[in-house]
């Protein structure tokens, strides 16, 4: 498989991500209005994160902040054509029992996982 320059995640890496998954979450949700939704956004700024070339990063939270908002923001903007033909109210969906820190949780395992049994958080084989 081509390495395409992608560094692999070294676990403190992985550590800084985690971190900041729960406040990552809590800003897509406030976004995007769906804990859905908000997952998969978290879930591509992890995948930028590490694809970026993270020793040119100096401020790693300010870094994923603010992809994790323009992420948002883009799906916002998608959304909101696709909401335009859509009959009825629009009501941001309620937080599930358990909260962020519950799936954080989740999210922190299969992170490990990725970090030292060669998956990717989402279930796909990394190269190593």
């Amino acid at each position: 498989m081509a390495d395409h320059g992608v560094m692999p995640l070294r676990s403190h890496e992985v550590d800084l991500f985690e971190s900041s998954r729960g406040r990552l979450e809590a800003i897509a949700y406030r976004l995007l209005g769906s804990a859905g939704d908000a997952e998969d956004a978290v879930q591509e700024a992890f995948l930028r994160w590490h694809a970026a070339d993270r020793e040119r990063i100096e401020t790693p939270e300010a870094w994923l902040t603010k992809v994790l908002t323009n992420l948002c923001l883009n799906q916002l903007t998608s959304a909101r054509a696709r909401r335009e033909t859509y009959v009825g109210q629009w009501l941001p969906e309620p937080v599930l029992a358990g909260g962020p820190d519950a799936r954080s949780r989740r999210h922190r395992r299969a992170a490990r996982v990725g970090v030292d049994g060669g998956a990717h958080p989402d279930g796909a084989a990394v190269a190593q």
